[in-house]
């Protein structure tokens, strides 16, 4: 009888020693993982992109070479023209850069009375491409430099049938410093001028739109 006494007593303690290790297990929570390391994203930059459209005029001076027979003089041309330009402006915070291609016409005058050649409001077409890179100095104002690469197509007219012109090249290369002011929400002044053949100067003043 004290056997089965012993017996009842051991089992119902192991059950309770059971039990008390069960509840204490329910109610200890779990650890928690610890988080995943978090990489900080750098802020993507920020570009601004746009279409502009440019009514320019073109000015430069040149030297003709003209020949008559034995006789090879250098007089003076001018040329004034008024070019269209369509562009792609990207910007960001400080930097920006553009890409445009421009068609142009307009008139050249070679020589004067003094010369033994003078021609008068002789007309010429031109087109080309103008690339620029440009630092803004503030919200409206902007500096930079555009390259200029295009093309004149002009034929002189002659005196005598045995003279010759030559109007310098008709592929030229060159890069003017220029300035750019906002003046109102989408038009913008522009204005540049650098060296071009034979030391002459290319001036370049207009108008963007911006869209």
């Amino acid at each position: 009888m004290k056997k089965w006494m012993l017996v009842l007593i051991a089992s119902l303690l192991t059950q309770s020693v059971l039990a008390q290790e069960e509840a204490e297990t329910e109610e200890t929570p779990a650890a928690e993982a610890a988080p995943a390391p978090t990489t900080a994203k750098k802020p993507a930059v920020r570009a601004r992109e746009n279409w502009g459209l440019s009514l320019s005029t073109l000015q430069w001076d040149e030297t003709l070479r003209v020949q008559d027979g034995i006789t090879n003089t250098k007089v003076p041309a001018n040329y004034n023209a008024i070019t269209v330009t369509i562009m792609k402006e990207i910007t960001y915070y400080r930097w920006g850069w553009s890409a445009g291609a421009f068609i142009g016409a307009g008139r050249s005058n070679g020589g004067s009375d003094a010369d033994p050649y003078l021609a008068d409001k002789v007309a010429f077409t031109t087109y080309g491409i103008s690339p620029r890179v440009f630092y803004r100095l503030s919200g409206r104002i902007n500096a930079g430099v555009t390259g200029m690469l295009f093309y004149k197509n002009i034929d002189w007219p002659k005196e005598t049938s045995t003279q010759t012109i030559d109007s310098g090249r008709s592929l030229n290369v060159t890069g003017i410093a220029d300035l750019n002011i906002r003046m109102f929400q989408k038009w913008d002044f522009y204005t540049g001028i650098g060296p071009l053949t034979e030391g002459s100067t290319l001036w370049k003043i207009g108008v963007n739109y911006r869209f």
